[in-house]
């Protein structure tokens, strides 16, 4: 009778064992799932590089506030997100773009600012951006493009 008793203890205890906690095991799945995800997606600061370099007015343009202090060269004032998009993609024409690199960055609470040297085809421009964090979403409050 022991002998019967100890191997359905080792059964139970076995079979018990071998099965896996299926919501932790789910839970774990969804946690890798999520971070993946995250992973994928590009920052805020690659983006606007990437569409600084490509010459992308469109990309920028959909991170500006609805009213942007813009500044291009001659051009400034305050402007509504899509006629700052058209003056962006004007001075894009007329200056092809090669490479844009971040030269200096900050942030102080909500706000983030970066200065980058913008290579385009006649000359070497300073780009400076000014954005605000709002519910977790970035803004472009301010761009300055002048020469270097």
């Amino acid at each position: 009778m022991k002998k019967y008793l100890t191997i359905l203890t080792l059964f139970i205890g076995t079979s018990v064992l071998a099965q896996p906690n299926e919501p932790e095991l789910t839970e774990l799945k969804a946690n890798q799932r999520e971070e993946t995800l995250e992973q994928q997606q590009p920052t805020y600061e690659a983006v606007i590089v990437g569409a600084f370099k490509a010459g992308n007015a469109t990309k920028i343009a959909s991170f500006f506030s609805e009213n942007i202090d813009l500044s291009i060269l001659e051009t400034e004032n305050l402007y509504s997100k899509s006629q700052a998009e058209q003056i962006l993609k004007n001075f894009f024409l007329n200056h092809k773009p090669s490479d844009f690199v971040i030269v200096h960055k900050g942030k102080t609470g909500s706000s983030e600012y970066f200065i980058g040297e913008l290579t385009c085809d006649d000359a070497i421009y300073r780009v400076t951006i000014n954005s605000k964090s709002e519910a977790g979403i970035k803004e472009i409050t301010a761009l300055t493009i002048e020469l270097n």
